[in-house]
């Protein structure tokens, strides 16, 4: 899984990058809902849009946080097992952080499948593209737990 750290690393960047220019899609939006209002300008549909890239947002960074270990973690418990069984602690963490990273990929999946024809209101956005936020996002957190999962099987069985 050592060759696998260069893809995880660009992918990473990546979504950091592309999560970056959502915020600034998103102050732009909000900035033009706000003029819209008070300047009586009559743009529709902007906090919709605004709210698109606000999940796109949150499912592209969730994977990058992850692969770079600056998610919120309580340490309360495992700062206080002893070392041998850090290891074991972390494998029990990444297993269910795994299922429930992939409870929620499957749904995005089957939500996708369900609303593959319907349009966000106002200004007819695929709603498709709301799931394929955490389809991306989540897939990414995927592929970095099981990484994470091999690394510390490894480190037990070594």
């Amino acid at each position: 899984m050592e060759r696998l750290q260069p893809y995880l690393e660009r992918g990473s960047r990546a979504l950091y990058a592309a999560s970056a220019v959502c915020l600034l899609v998103i102050v732009v939006l909000m900035v033009a809902r706000i003029a819209s209002r008070n300047l009586s300008l009559g743009l529709g549909g902007v906090q919709i849009l605004a709210q698109l890239f606000e999940v796109w947002l949150t499912f592209l960074v969730v994977g990058a946080l992850a692969y770079t270990h600056d998610h919120i973690e309580i340490e309360y418990l495992s700062d206080r097992l002893p070392e041998r069984w850090v290891p074991i602690h972390e494998i029990a963490v990444t297993l269910v952080s795994l299922f429930a990273a992939v409870l929620v990929l499957v749904g995005a999946i089957l939500a996708m499948d369900s609303f593959w024809n319907s349009t966000a209101p106002t200004i007819d956005i695929p709603i498709p593209l709301y799931y394929l936020a955490p389809i991306v996002g989540m897939g990414f957190l995927v592929v970095v737990y099981l990484d994470r999962l091999h690394e510390s099987v490894t480190e037990v069985l070594a």
